[in-house]
């Protein structure tokens, strides 16, 4: 089980860094549509203000790509938690089909040695209900 447990952690930091990039992704785009906004109301624009403009825009491309990434790993965690739990569902089922074989091997195993002996007393004591008659 330490296993399944990894696996789900595993899932579980995956989908963290994904919803990290989007939160990061949303508060990028909001910066640069405020930088946007307030360069647009001053004629001819601050070179300053472009330039921060431009590196945000890269920033944003390089975080959409990071989140095209994580996004990608999180859905081959998934896929591959989904297998994992699938096999693990049949190894359980022939696991406890094998038990329960086991089960009735030894009930009937049981129960032959239990009519062996009652066959052995019923013809132990046929002596003594023959004696009687």
């Amino acid at each position: 089980m330490l296993a399944v447990r990894s696996a789900f952690t595993d899932r579980s930091s995956a989908l963290l860094t994904v919803q990290t990039l989007l939160s990061e992704l949303s508060s990028l785009q909001m910066r640069a549509e405020k930088l946007e906004a307030a360069s647009s109301k001053i004629f001819g624009g601050d070179k300053s203000r472009i330039r921060k403009i431009e590196e945000l825009k890269e920033t944003i491309r390089v975080t959409e790509d990071a989140k095209s990434v994580a996004i990608n790993e999180y859905e081959r965690i998934k896929e591959n938690n989904r297998t994992e739990l699938e096999r693990l569902d049949k190894e359980r089922r022939a696991d406890f089909l094998n038990m329960l074989k086991g089960f009735v091997v030894n009930q009937v195993g049981y129960a032959e040695k239990i009519a062996n002996v009652w066959a052995k007393v019923a013809e132990e004591t046929s002596g003594y209900a023959n004696e009687n008659s």
